[in-house]
């Protein structure tokens, strides 16, 4: 039997638990960060080595070791790849490191964009699906805070590290409060899930409205949409079929493409109007992001239906134009574009 060192805590364990991967638990040690400063023979002892923090330099640091000696390391990634946080983050710098996956056998990958992005740098990747992300709650729990009411309601959250510098900060800001007051003055109920201190200071947030305890799915089936900077957190919106916004304040690649995206708080009315509305052409391009099979109460989803039997009569003088048109088009083409 493989005995398996997994170096974070048993909680950190359970979020990324996927019985595919982990056929028998017993067999693993926790909290292998402990041996830290152990020389590369100790881990000799273990046949696999699993991280789930690749930013972390220390985790990395007994990845390493492990590896050095031709033991079989693992990463499990915490949500979707996001090349900002990969590339940009200040704390390589910081830390003197840099993002540097090779040093894995293989990595467990939730979404197939990261699986493909990451195979074309020669990593050996396969899709998983940790709870953390994944997690569908039925049952309701001390922590509920939304009451419904007759009022839309939507919830603002963030990714783990929203910005690397202050000017990222500031239009975070800038665009938060254009959608703060857009719906306090049409009479849309908001709530929010954010961490980051400074932006829950410069919004002036009541802690009664900050939603912070337990999961973050245990608040979707109350609220009707989602407003999150780039965040994994959006494929969990996906699978409650719950609309989510994304805010967008830098250039850098994003890898899951939201139906919605504000860059500038003039298209916070429009944008939030639509997500609300649920535009079914937009709702088609958010069901897209994961299998259908993982949206909630998916039978009950209604997508587009052409019309056949209601065909439209064009008159002589449309259709003597269509005709002209394509005509000319041919020649043109044949004659002298690609003469």
């Amino acid at each position: 039997m493989k005995k398996i060192l997994f170096i974070q805590s048993q909680f950190d364990f359970n979020q990324f638990y996927d019985s595919k991967i982990f056929l028998n638990s017993d067999k693993i040690e926790f909290l292998g960060i402990n041996y830290l400063n152990k020389k590369p023979e100790f881990f000799l002892k273990f046949d696999e080595i699993y991280n789930c923090d690749y930013s972390d330099f220390h985790s990395t640091l007994i990845v390493k070791k492990a590896k050095s000696i031709g033991i079989k390391t693992f990463l499990l990634m915490d949500g979707i790849y996001d090349w900002a946080n990969s590339y940009l983050n200040p704390k390589w710098v910081d830390e003197n490191s840099k993002f540097d996956l090779s040093i894995y056998n293989l990595v467990y990958c939730v979404d197939n964009h990261t699986k493909s992005f990451l195979k074309l740098h020669g990593i050996e990747t396969k899709i998983y699906k940790p709870p953390r992300i994944f997690r569908v709650s039925e049952k309701k729990t001390k922590f509920k805070k939304i009451n419904k009411t007759p009022k839309k309601s939507i919830l603002i959250t963030t990714s783990n590290t929203p910005y690397f510098n202050n000017i990222e900060f500031e239009k975070i800001i800038k665009i938060f409060k254009g959608i703060i007051k857009w719906c306090d003055d049409n009479s849309i109920e908001i709530f929010y899930r954010i961490y980051d201190k400074k932006i829950l200071d410069r919004l002036d947030v009541n802690k009664k409205i900050n939603l912070t305890k337990g999961s973050i799915d245990l608040y979707l089936d109350e609220i009707d949409i989602l407003i999150t900077t780039p965040s994994s957190i959006s494929v969990t919106s996906a699978m409650y079929d719950k609309p989510f916004i994304h805010v967008i304040y830098r250039d850098t690649p994003n890898t899951l493409q939201a139906a919605w995206q504000i860059f500038d708080v003039d298209m916070v009315p429009d944008v939030i109007k639509s997500a609300l509305n649920r535009d079914k052409y937009r709702m088609l391009h958010q069901r897209t992001i994961i299998p259908k099979k993982d949206i909630k109460n998916f039978d009950n989803l209604e997508y587009m239906k052409s019309d056949f039997e209601n065909f439209p009569k064009i008159n002589t003088l449309k259709y003597t134009k269509v005709v002209i048109k394509n005509k000319l088009k041919f020649l043109y083409h044949k004659f002298f574009k690609h003469k």
